[in-house]
């Protein structure tokens, strides 16, 4: 992930949908309009355990992969492997995050940061995110009259770089 240009991708699937099921995933589907709808899809397998400080950004103009915050509670903070969202930017931490005795610690992650936050900038940590976008415009399902409207389908989506 560290070329530039790097963007995270997803594909959620869903099987043995009930009619009520699969009309709340068809309206999804329709709301998105395609590739020019954007929804925040988080990682549901990796969930960062309750955290009680308030991490920000310290100190403004501050690029690549690595990141200096203050507000985080005294001791460990997030071990590699969770995830972060500086701005609309997923990141995943490479290397474990602990604060030391006045709350500051550095955070270095994967991708690259794509713009500099500024200083002040929240760090959020609970259910993290992504913006994201269908791959294409033929995501979607077919209906059935069957007692299950769907046996399985999968949507794929990619990050929206710009957002």
């Amino acid at each position: 992930m560290s070329l530039p240009g790097a963007y995270w991708q997803a594909q959620l699937t869903f099987a043995n949908l009930s009619r009520t099921q699969g009309a709340i995933l068809h309206a999804f589907v329709a709301s998105m309009q395609g590739m020019a709808g954007r929804v925040k899809l988080h990682d549901h397998a990796i969930i960062n355990p309750a955290y009680g400080g308030a991490p920000v950004v310290s100190g403004s103009g501050q690029a690549g992969k690595q990141l200096n915050v203050i507000g985080c509670l005294p001791g460990a903070f997030l071990s590699a492997g969770h995830y972060v969202q500086v701005n609309s930017q997923l990141l995943v931490l490479t290397a474990d995050a602990v604060a030391d005795a006045g709350g500051a610690c550095s955070l270095v992650f994967e991708p690259a940061l794509r713009n500099a936050p500024a200083n002040g900038t929240a760090i959020v940590v609970d259910k993290p995110s992504a913006t994201m976008m269908f791959s294409d415009d033929n995501q979607g399902m077919r209906r059935s009259s069957k007692r299950l409207v769907l046996s399985s389908v999968s949507l794929s989506f990619v990050e929206d770089t710009y957002s």
